[in-house]
């Protein structure tokens, strides 16, 4: 005959066998999802000062092409969502001073308008 503290003790470990399990891959799935978090988190950081970096770049090389575009894609990216609340205020001191000092704040808000439509193309065509 088995003892009685033998039979609970199986009992319980069949029952709470899978009960860990599902514990343990749980866990495994939070952890997981958190690390997946950080790296997207990390991977917007990256895209976000990738472009800040190229937009002041064009900004800086003086062709009012190149400074339209930067303008507009600091602007742009000022009101993405790809910005992390974190850089919002390296981005909008980078836009203030390089952006406004470079164009004048008249240039700068025209490029700064929501409604402003980009047409292809120069006056000639």
């Amino acid at each position: 005959m088995i003892p009685t503290w033998i039979s609970v003790v199986g009992v319980v470990m069949t029952v709470l066998s899978p009960v860990l399990a599902l514990g343990g891959v749980a866990l495994g799935g939070y952890l997981t999802r958190k690390s997946d978090r950080e790296l997207d988190t990390w991977r917007h950081r990256e895209e976000t000062m990738r472009m800040v970096r190229w937009a002041v770049e064009q900004i800086l090389e003086g062709d009012e092409a190149g400074t339209d575009a930067g303008v507009v894609t600091l602007r742009s990216l000022m009101r993405s969502e790809l910005l992390q609340p974190e850089d919002y205020d390296l981005v909008a001191a980078l836009t203030a001073a390089v952006a406004i000092d470079r164009v004048g704040p008249a240039a700068y808000a025209e490029l700064a308008d929501a409604d402003t439509e980009i047409v292809e193309g120069g006056a000639d065509e």
